[in-house]
């Protein structure tokens, strides 16, 4: 008769760990783009990875084909961040793949694929993190 639990406290969790995830790619990308205009950082990434949660949270429990729709939402964000991107006079597509990607660690957070959530992001931000010393060995192979 009376509801116990008032919130699913997984889901509390989820989201908390969605949040922290984002975050961590977003400060990376802010802090990176400092001498520059940001489009997305430290707060718009722990909203995308929350989005993915909320999504896939709603197409596991109302049986809606919302994660579908989550993604192609997320994919055309993702699509306008690149013409913004244009408008700045920047030609790079980093950003965008990685707030993708955050949408999808979301859905992984909620899928109970936390670890592979946690793996994912420290590969994502490390990838990020080394931009310099990955193009200068590029540039010294080809040489």
């Amino acid at each position: 008769m009376f509801q116990t639990e008032l919130i699913d406290i997984s889901f509390v969790l989820n989201c908390l760990m969605a949040i922290g995830m984002g975050g961590l790619i977003g400060l990376e990308r802010e802090h990176r783009l400092k001498e520059k205009e940001v489009i997305a950082g430290v707060r718009t990434f722990p909203l995308t990875a929350l989005s993915g949660v909320i999504f896939s949270f709603l197409a596991a429990n109302a049986g809606l084909v919302i994660l579908e729709v989550g993604l192609a939402i997320f994919g055309g964000f993702a699509l306008i961040l690149t013409f913004l991107k244009l408008g700045v006079r920047s030609i790079g597509v980093t950003t965008q793949i990685a707030f993708y990607m955050t949408f999808l660690i979301g859905v992984m957070i909620e899928r109970n694929y936390a670890l592979e959530a946690v793996f994912v992001t420290v590969l994502v931000t490390s990838l990020l993190l080394t931009k310099n010393r990955l193009h200068k060995l590029a540039k010294d192979i080809g040489e």
